[in-house]
């Protein structure tokens, strides 16, 4: 059984095991330390099963547009991949999003892997990214930001890693 919850202190050195484990290398694992030590992370969560930690996501405040979250990175523990965990811990993180009031989601990746969970891309909202156009996707949390232009600021954690 999946359980998601709120990252506490205590679970830092479990992520950023599971984080380098799923990706290969480190990069990741010091961007959510950098997020989190310069106070961007807006949302922090694991997913466990009774095994232990199989997952990770986190999602940071952007400089601007004001009250937008960017969901990165995502991490699954390697063999529980392609089993639904990443999209729970999505579903789960937008309605937290939802719950604490944010405008926006973005996310930086498959267009087939997050459309399927409501992210659109290349859609009537007009976004200028420092990332590929083509990979940026939109999550509208409140109706004023549906049909929006904005430039996209990443918090400075994501240009440093």
């Amino acid at each position: 059984m999946l359980r998601i919850r709120r990252v506490t202190n205590d679970d830092f050195t479990n992520i950023s095991v599971l984080v380098v484990n799923a990706f290969g290398q480190p990069n990741e694992s010091r961007l959510i330390t950098a997020l989190r030590t310069t106070g961007a992370m807006a949302i922090e969560l694991v997913a466990e099963d009774d095994e232990g930690m199989v997952g990770h996501l986190a999602m940071s405040r952007f400089d601007s547009p004001e009250n937008w979250v960017a969901l990165a990175p995502i991490s699954v523990r390697p063999e529980s991949q392609g089993i639904g965990v990443g999209r729970s811990l999505v579903r789960y993180a937008l309605d937290e999003a939802r719950r604490s009031k944010f405008d926006a989601v973005v996310v930086v990746g498959s267009p087939g892997y997050y459309g399927k969970m409501g992210f659109v891309f290349n859609g009537p909202a007009k976004l200028s990214s420092p990332y590929p156009q083509e990979y940026t996707g939109f999550y509208p949390l409140s109706p004023k930001v549906a049909m929006t232009s904005a430039s996209l600021s990443y918090p400075q954690p994501f240009s440093d890693v």
